[in-house]
């Protein structure tokens, strides 16, 4: 008796030891999987594993059994390892917002766990990684490796979504915030204005509710009602970076984590939503935008060409790389115009400004301008200088920028519309109504203008030019339809040059 309740206190420190031991282990694995786990693919017993292993000639009689049906195509690629080992983000977050897809947007996708690590050595060795969504969750800091900047930098100009989550955490937005910055040092991270496809891909969003973090019982339900908060890295006019700083994982997985600044598990799950469909309309754009188009012609009458020169400002000013080119192709291949192809771009404090006779103009948000700049335009205009101008993509951002760029440009002319019978409208197609790509039916075109001295000086379309002329364009583009951009375009230089 002795010897055994002395080993009952041996047997008892050797499992308080193991527990202290593997409690590490288990800590972390309670940090890698948050809410609901993923769904486990469903065992499939093959047709050989239902029988005993049998002495030839003995042959199973055959079997019948449902066939494994075909993998969905996989949407998204939850990212792990890139803030420590072990991290894995919010795999069941993802797998339940991709189970909502499939009931109310009666598509089936599927997802992958991917290591930054393999991401990486696949830009090494030139793989390009096809999966359209790559998802992080960013609790802690984004701490990454120039290679690891490389690889998420090649997927997304390929044509690659990255959406950042940051969880409600301020260092990790802080910190998403500098790595997006060396990604694109030249594109600004940007809030999404509320007429952003994004907010309107499926659901109308324009209010959301943000419940109030807070560990006390009597907190519980409080929230606040705003507008959505994403931001965004453009490139052309999709959103090719998104980032999140409220948590929008809790709210797919509709776990309830008190702690956390979040977006309400509803308009969560209606946000991402409404990201699934907006990839997915413009992977045939982001595709597009990951190759460049360059456009040469022969060098005839050199001192007779025509300089098609683009104005560089900060609003996103080139959103359609291939649009000029194709455009100066078109001219050249339809009109008697000498073109010069020669891609010519210009900013306002240029000295040599005032030896174009034209300018080109489009953008997604405000040029931000300055008064010096204003001043500048100004006595171009009134020098007998004109400028074409369209909104990329129709955006509501631009339209209503380039409006007052206009106002304090001219404080005493009013941007009025073209009437049809204007001589602009026949100066080489007989222009009567025009095909958008977002109406079913024809309608009239609509340019505004400027005028100063009997002459058109600003010629402005509140519809995308650009879009139609670079012959594919975002999915949701209010913007002219390519055949009937490019007459538009056409009439506007050759009325322009007279």
């Amino acid at each position: 008796m002795p010897a055994r309740q002395i080993a009952r206190p041996r047997h008892t420190a050797a499992l308080i030891l193991l527990v202290l031991i593997t409690l590490p282990a288990v800590a972390q694995e309670r940090l890698t999987i948050w809410g609901t786990p993923p769904r486990e693919n469903a065992h499939r017993t093959k047709a050989a594993e239902g029988f005993p292993p049998l002495p030839l000639p003995v042959v199973p009689q055959r079997r019948t059994e449902k066939k494994r049906p075909p993998a969905p195509p996989k949407l998204i690629a939850n990212l792990g390892n890139f803030s420590f080992d072990g991290w894995k983000g919010s795999p069941g977050a993802v797998d339940q917002l991709l189970k909502n897809a499939r009931q109310h947007l009666d598509v089936w996708y599927g997802w992958e766990q991917l290591d930054i690590g393999e991401l990486t050595r696949k830009h090494t060795s030139g793989i390009d990684h096809r999966t359209p969504v790559v998802y992080m969750c960013a609790y802690y800091p984004l701490e990454l490796t120039d290679e690891q900047r490389d690889a998420l930098r090649a997927y997304v100009l390929g044509g690659g979504t990255l959406v950042i989550n940051c969880c409600g955490q301020n260092a990790a937005l802080a910190s998403t915030e500098a790595e997006v910055t060396r990604l694109f040092p030249r594109y600004p991270l940007r809030q999404l204005p509320l007429d952003h496809p994004l907010y309107h891909a499926y659901h109308k969003i324009e209010q959301v509710k943000y419940p109030i973090p807070s560990s006390s019982p009597l907190d519980a339900g409080a929230s606040t009602t705003g507008p959505p908060r994403l931001r965004a890295v453009t490139l052309g006019t999709r959103a090719a970076v998104i980032v999140s700083f409220e948590d929008l994982a809790c709210g797919w997985n509709e776990w309830n984590n008190p702690s956390v600044k979040r977006v309400s598990a509803a308009d969560s799950t209606r946000l991402g939503l409404n990201l699934i469909t907006y990839v997915t309309a413009e992977q045939r754009y982001a595709k597009f935008l990951s190759e460049t188009r360059d456009i040469t012609g022969p060098s005839v009458r050199p001192r007779q060409q025509i300089s098609f020169v683009q104005l560089i400002h900060d609003g996103n000013w080139n959103p359609n790389p291939s649009a000029v080119p194709f455009f100066l192709s078109e001219l050249a291949s339809n009109t008697s115009i000498a073109v010069d192809f020669t891609r010519q771009t210009t900013e306002l404090k240029n000295p040599d400004l005032f030896s174009y006779p034209m300018l080109y103009m489009t953008g997604s948000w405000s040029p931000g301008f300055s008064d010096e700049e204003i001043a500048i335009l100004r006595r171009f205009l009134t020098n007998g200088g004109v400028l074409i101008a369209d909104a990329a993509a129709g955006r509501a951002e631009f339209d209503e920028a380039f409006r007052t760029l206009c106002a304090r440009l001219f404080p005493d002319h009013a941007l009025t519309p073209l009437p049809l019978d204007h001589a602009l409208y026949h100066s080489f197609y007989d222009i009567a109504e025009l095909r958008a790509n977002h109406e079913q039916d024809p309608i009239t075109p609509e340019l505004l203008t400027i005028t100063l001295a009997d002459r058109p000086a600003i010629i402005y379309s509140p519809l995308g030019l650009s879009d139609g002329w670079s012959r594919q364009f975002s999915a949701y583009a209010r913007a002219y339809a390519t055949p009937d951009a490019l007459k538009l375009g056409t009439n506007i230089l050759i009325f322009a040059m007279q």
